[in-house]
Order: structure tokens, then C-alpha cells, then sequence
């Protein structure tokens, strides 16, 4: 998730109804380190910055290709949770959860490109480095792989908002709004299946995102109605689209039912 949701109440929330959580660690994030006191031998928990973490491994990182990561074992975060005190009044308190804490550097080289890792944000970074934290200490090899394909979410969250109309809905119906949601998911994806079935051979050059909606969902029509029956005529590449046209219209036009999804009652 982004780093903007990196709240803890949010995140006790998340753990509590068992989901992992995957975000950047921001440059004002405590966290602690389990250690001995050298005097009493007790464990104690030591406030750690973000950044000086990566200042202390990052010549083990300069050792790494790109992209490789490190993790940092006995790294704790404070996270709240909800009791009774001796009166039976609830009260919030706070613990020392274990998380998985993993540095890694980003390539300078795929920055432009993908956008992912170098952000000019509050994240905690030195130099090169970033590091992400996790409630999955048990696999934090798997972090970075997990949080590199929340790029993904973004890049269809810009092409939504951009070529798909997602904040076009000026309706204040919640019903409204859901069909709206449905219908855009159903455009992405019927975009994704037919840039796929276009380009699957290779014969022709490869669309954009943009283009595609500019070729398959923009393109002119017109409407004929009778009393036995209604005409739609599509002013679009008849021979680019064939394939995927061929594999959604009905064989019957009289019985177009279209149920790739439930679209709930509107007004």
C-alpha cells in the first residue's frame, strides 16, 4: 500500500482481520530494535530510525547487484490494541509486534520508466536505499517482490482516472456510484482481452492504452429503431476488432445479454 496509509491504528486493523500489509517505511517511523542491556542482561526495546538503518547496512548493499535486498532481524513497531482496565472501562494500550524490515536499492536506470521505487516523498531513504516494513517476518524475502507489483494499482488508477472516466460520476446515488465502478472495471478489462486478441499475433503494431479506447469505446455510432426491431452501426475498424467482436456478440441479436457483471438497481 502507499505510504500514506501507514497509520497504526490502520495497521492493527489490517492484522486483526488477517491481512498482511507491505509499505515504505517514512522518514518519521519509529521503530525498535530488541537488544540486552549490558547491565541489568534484560531485553530492552531501542528506538531506531528508519534511516539509520540503511546508513548501517548500506555497504552490505553496494555489495548487491540492484534490486537486491537485506533483512534486518529484531526490528519491532509499537502498535496499539484495545483493553479493560480494573474498572471494566476500555482503554487503549500499546505492544511490540515483530515486523519484517527489508532494505534495497533502486535502479536508477528504470526510474523514468516504471516510477516505482524513487519517489520524491517522505520515504525513509539513504542515498540509493529504501526500506520497507512488513507484519510478515516470517517471509521477508517476499516483501519487496509483493510491494514492487502495488506499481500496478497506481498505473491502472492514473489510466482510470485519465482515458476511463473514473471521476466523470457526478451522481450522489452510492447505487450510482457502484454501477459506475462495475462498468469501469468492465471496460479495462474487456481493453486488456482485446489489445491482447489484437496484438497476440504480432502482425500488427502494438496500441496504446489510450489508442484503444480511442479506436473501440469512442467510436462513432448511430441507432435505428422500429417497432420489431433495433439496428447499431459502429463507425470502427471493422478487420482490427473482428477477432474480439466475433467472440462477445451474440449469434441471435435479439437476445444481447450482457452479463459479464451484476450491476445493482439505479434510479
Amino acid at each position: 500500500m502507499d505510504r500514506w496509509f501507514l497509520c497504526k491504528n490502520f495497521l492493527s486493523w489490517l492484522i486483526e482481520h488477517n491481512y498482511d500489509w507491505v509499505p515504505k517505511a517514512k522518514k518519521n517511523t519509529v521503530l525498535y530494535c530488541k537488544c540486552l542491556d549490558p547491565v541489568s542482561g534484560k531485553e530492552q526495546y531501542k528506538k531506531v530510525n528508519p534511516q539509520e538503518l540503511l546508513r548501517s547496512i548500506y555497504t552490505k548493499l553496494c555489495k548487491l547487484e540492484k534490486g537486491g535486498i537485506i533483512s534486518i532481524s529484531n526490528i519491532y513497531i509499537k502498535l496499539p490494541y484495545m483493553t479493560t482496565n480494573r474498572k471494566g472501562k476500555p482503554m487503549r494500550r500499546w505492544r511490540y509486534v515483530p515486523i519484517a524490515a527489508v532494505a534495497s536499492t533502486y535502479r536508477k536506470e528504470t526510474v523514468a520508466v516504471d516510477g516505482i521505487l524513487h519517489e520524491e516523498d517522505e520515504s525513509a531513504t539513504f542515498r540509493d536505499a529504501y526500506l520497507l516494513i512488513s507484519n510478515r517476518y516470517d517471509a521477508p524475502e517476499e516483501v519487496a517482490a509483493v510491494y514492487v507489483k502495488r506499481w500496478r494499482i497506481e498505473v491502472f488508477y492514473r489510466t482510470a482516472k485519465q482515458e476511463l472516466g473514473l471521476t466523470n460520476c457526478h451522481s450522489r446515488s452510492e447505487a450510482s456510484h457502484f454501477a459506475h465502478m462495475e462498468l469501469l472495471f468492465t471496460a479495462e478489462t474487456l481493453l486488456c482481452y482485446a489489445k491482447w486478441e489484437c496484438n497476440k499475433e504480432g502482425a500488427e503494431e502494438a496500441l496504446s492504452h489510450c489508442e484503444m479506447v480511442r479506436y473501440l469505446f469512442n467510436a462513432s455510432h448511430r441507432i435505428c429503431c422500429s417497432e420489431q426491431q433495433i439496428q447499431v452501426y459502429f463507425d470502427t475498424t471493422g478487420d482490427r476488432f473482428s477477432r474480439f467482436i466475433e467472440k462477445f456478440w451474440p449469434p441471435q441479436p435479439f437476445l444481447l445479454l450482457w452479463n459479464w457483471c451484476h450491476l445493482p438497481a439505479t434510479a
